[in-house]
């Protein structure tokens, strides 16, 4: 079966993700609960069980009918993504766990019985 771009819904044009580090330590889960108070973004678990920060934002050259407005001079991470790792074509979920606000993230925490809380700050 070829895999082709065709009737994709552009999921992989929509958002910015980066790896972060494994949080070790309360600084670290401080750190995740502070980009998840932020709109559009999303933090999750891959199936590596790696850490990804996600920025759920279009890029600016993705056309209505969903087709690249710089295909023939596109960068390269665009380039070489692979259709077969593809979210569209997968039947696999691309993360173990998601967390889409800080309560989703407190929650793994404590299933977990990971200590994250600092003290009460005091003036």
């Amino acid at each position: 079966m070829t895999l082709t771009c065709d009737n994709c819904s552009a999921n992989c044009c929509k958002y910015v993700a980066l790896e972060i580090d494994k949080p070790k330590v309360k600084k670290d889960w401080d750190n995740i609960f502070w980009y998840l108070h932020h709109e559009n973004v999303v933090v999750f678990i891959d199936q590596d069980n790696d850490w990804i920060l996600e920025f759920r934002t279009p890029c600016k050259h993705l056309l209505e009918n969903k087709k690249c407005g710089i295909y023939n001079n596109r960068p390269l991470l665009c380039r070489t993504h692979s259709q077969k790792d593809c979210e569209f074509h997968s039947s696999e979920k691309p993360y173990k766990y998601e967390f889409h606000s800080v309560e989703d993230l407190k929650e793994y925490l404590q299933k977990k019985m990971i200590q994250y809380q600092f003290g009460e700050f005091k003036k």
